[in-house]
C-alpha cells in the first residue's frame, strides 16, 4: 500500500478535523492573543494600585503560560505521529540556563534575599513561556505551511498595542503622558510604561512591520501600523529607540537594492535630523544632559569604581546592586540613587561579578553563531531585526539581562529561534 503523502494528510485532517488545526482562524487569534498579553503583562495596567498591579501581572503572565502549556499538549495529541522536533545550537541555551543557575546560586549572598528570589521567579516563568509557546508555534506552523509567522503575530499585535497607547493618550493624557524636565517635556508611556521601554517597543513593532511589507504580507495593513508605531516612537521621545529606528531602517533600505530608494532615505535623514536633533535627542538646549546620557556616565563610572570592588567576583546577587542589605538602591556620588543601572552588562557584573558576566559573553557569542550559521535567511533577518533596538535598548534601560521585562522575553525568543526546529517524520529521517 503506498504510504500517505504529508499533503495527503494534511488534506485528511482538514477533511475529518474540520480545519481543526491547519490553517485555522481560531487558533490563529489565540496565537496572537497570547502574543500580545504577554507583552502587555509587563505594563503598569493600573497605576493607582501597586498590589492590584502586581497581582495582574503575576496572573497574567502564569495564566498565559498555563494556556499554551494546555494548548501545546492538545497539538501534540494531533500531531505527534506526524510531526519531530529537534534541536540545534543548543549550546547558547545552555549557557544561558548557566545563567540563570547562577542567579539561583546567588540567593545565598544576596544583598537582597526577597528581591533576587522576586526576579529569578520572574526569569524562570519567562524561560517556560518562551519554551512552551514557540513549540506550540513553530508545530502550528509546519503544519500549516506558515500561517501564523512570529513577525506576523508581533507586527499586529504591537500596532494594537501602539493604536492603545495613541487613544490613550487622547482619553486619558494624564495617565499616558510622562512630565520631564520640570514639566516641559512630554513623553508618552506615562504611568503605564517607562518611555525608553515604549520606544523600543514601537521600533520591533517597526522591525516586523518591514519584514512583512518586504515579504508581501498584508501591505495596507501593515503600513498602518508602520504609521501608529513611528507616531508612537517619536511621543516617547526616547533617544535611544530613535537611534535603534534608524539603524533597523537602514538595514532595511541596503537590504532591498533599491538605489533610488536609498538615495531618497539619505537625502530625507538630511533634512530631518536638524529637527530630530533639536526637537527630541536635545531637549531644552541642556547639550550636557546628552553629554551624560542623562547622568547614566557618572552613576556607572560610580558604580565601577566604588560597587565593583567591594564583590568583584560573584557580585552581590541577582539584581541587586546595593552593597547594603538595608536598601535596594546604589546611592551614588556624582549622579542619583538607583536600583538598577541602566546598563544590563554593567549590571551582570555588578550583581553576578566577573563568573556572570564571562557566562553572559559566552552566550551572546553563541547566540550569534548560532544567527550567523543559520541557512534560514528570513530568520536571520528576523534575529537581527530584533536584537539592534533590543541591544540599543540594554545599553541605557532594563535590557536583556536585567529586571523582568519584555526584553528579555525577546531576547529569550531569539535564543530559541534556533534551536527549537519541527518538521515531518519522513524529512527529520533524512537529516
Amino acid at each position: 500500500m503506498e504510504p500517505i503523502s504529508y499533503d495527503k494528510y494534511t488534506k485528511k485532517i482538514i477533511d475529518q478535523e474540520e480545519g481543526i488545526v491547519f490553517k485555522n482562524k481560531t487558533f490563529f487569534v489565540a496565537l496572537l492573543l497570547i502574543m500580545t498579553l504577554r507583552i502587555v503583562s509587563y505594563f503598569t495596567l493600573f497605576p493607582s494600585s501597586v498590589g492590584l498591579t502586581r497581582v495582574i501581572k503575576v496572573g497574567l503572565r502564569f495564566a498565559l503560560t498555563g494556556l499554551s502549556f494546555v494548548v501545546l499538549l492538545w497539538l501534540w495529541s494531533k500531531l505527534k505521529n506526524h510531526l519531530q522536533f529537534y534541536y540545534t545550537n543548543v549550546t547558547s541555551a545552555l549557557l544561558y540556563c548557566a545563567y540563570a543557575l547562577l542567579g539561583v546560586a546567588s540567593i545565598y549572598w544576596s544583598t537582597n534575599v526577597t528581591f533576587t528570589a522576586l526576579q529569578l521567579a520572574m526569569l524562570f516563568e519567562s524561560i517556560a513561556y518562551v519554551f512552551v509557546f514557540y513549540h506550540m508555534l513553530v508545530m502550528y506552523n509546519e503544519a500549516s505551511s506558515n500561517h501564523a509567522t512570529f513577525d506576523t503575530l508581533l507586527s499586529i499585535g504591537i500596532g494594537l498595542i501602539s493604536l492603545a497607547f495613541i487613544i490613550g493618550l487622547m482619553i486619558a493624557p494624564e495617565t499616558f503622558y510622562r512630565g520631564t524636565h520640570g514639566g516641559t517635556v512630554h513623553r508618552l508611556g506615562g504611568f503605564i510604561i517607562n518611555p525608553n521601554e515604549l520606544g523600543m517597543l514601537a521600533v520591533i513593532g517597526v522591525a516586523m512591520n518591514y519584514l512583512q511589507l518586504f515579504n508581501n504580507k498584508y501591505k495596507v495593513a501593515n503600513v498602518v501600523f508602520l504609521g501608529l508605531n513611528v507616531a508612537v516612537l517619536l511621543l516617547t521621545q526616547s533617544r535611544s529607540s530613535l537611534g535603534a529606528f534608524l539603524l533597523v531602517t537602514m538595514v532595511f533600505i541596503v537590504k532591498s537594492k533599491n538605489y533610488k530608494l536609498q538615495a531618497a532615505t539619505i537625502i530625507g535623514g538630511v533634512l530631518v535630523l536638524p529637527v530630530l536633533v533639536n526637537g527630541i535627542i536635545i531637549k531644552q538646549g541642556d547639550v550636557e544632559e546628552v553629554m551624560s546620557m542623562t547622568g547614566r556616565l557618572p552613576f556607572w563610572s560610580d558604580l565601577l569604581t566604588y560597587g565593583f570592588p567591594e564583590r568583584p567576583i560573584l557580585g552581590y546577587g541577582f539584581m541587586s546592586i546595593s552593597p547594603s542589605p538595608f536598601t535596594d538602591k546604589f546611592d551614588s556620588i556624582h549622579a542619583y540613587a538607583a536600583s538598577m543601572t541602566h546598563n544590563t552588562f554593567v549590571q551582570v557584573l555588578i550583581n553576578l561579578g566577573l563568573v556572570g558576566a564571562f557566562i553572559v559573553l559566552m552566550q551572546m557569542v553563541a547566540t550569534v553563531f548560532a544567527i550567523s550559521t543559520s541557512r534560514l535567511e528570513d530568520l536571520k533577518v528576523l534575529a537581527i531585526a530584533m536584537l539592534i533596538p533590543l541591544i540599543i535598548n540594554s545599553i541605557t534601560e532594563f535590557g536583556i539581562f536585567g529586571e523582568a521585562n519584555y526584553g528579555i522575553l525577546f531576547y529569550q525568543l531569539v535564543i530559541v529561534f534556533f534551536v527549537i526546529n519541527c518538521t515531518t517524520k519522513e524529512k527529520y529521517r533524512s537529516l
